[in-house]
């Protein structure tokens, strides 16, 4: 008598749709993610819209491409929130045990007519900012620079 016995097509369509029923139910078993609620998602929209939170971000993206470069926009010489986002960064990361701080005001001089007026006043804002963040005065030296296509002020630390 042998072993295994012919498998009718009858049979054989049980097990595949017992195959098949099983699959779906381990595919229905798996945990889905929940959804975020109305309010939760209205809520990381209105986080992702906020001013702050820009700031922040811009002053991060600046921080990451050169940290001791914070810009200036052409005609100004105020320092602008996503500058100072970013001088917040550097006072809690290199500047507490710094040696000597170099703030060298950058203003190009065929864009300006006053480019070493602009210059040095953009040094004295980040100098003032950083005295306000906790920095002594007497570790902070400025110069300003008018021959670079640049509209930032630089600082250059030596620990």
């Amino acid at each position: 008598m042998p072993l295994l016995r012919p498998v009718g097509i009858f049979a054989m369509k049980r097990l595949l749709t017992a195959l098949f029923v099983s699959a779906l139910c381990a595919a229905c078993a798996t945990p889905k993610k929940a959804e975020p609620t109305p309010s939760q998602a209205a809520q990381a929209a209105a986080a992702a819209n906020d001013p702050k939170v820009q700031i922040a971000k811009q002053a991060a993206v600046n921080y990451a491409a050169d940290a001791t470069l914070i810009p200036f926009d052409k005609m100004s010489a105020k320092l602008s929130p996503v500058g100072e986002a970013q001088l917040d960064l550097l006072v809690a990361k290199d500047l507490k045990n710094a040696k000597s701080i170099l703030v060298r005001g950058h203003c190009y001089r065929r864009d300006i007519g006053n480019a070493k007026a602009a210059a040095q006043t953009r040094a004295v804002s980040v100098r003032q900012y950083l005295v306000d963040a906790g920095v002594p005065p007497s570790k902070i030296t400025m110069r300003y620079d008018t021959e670079r296509s640049l509209h930032a002020v630089r600082l250059v630390v030596s620990n």
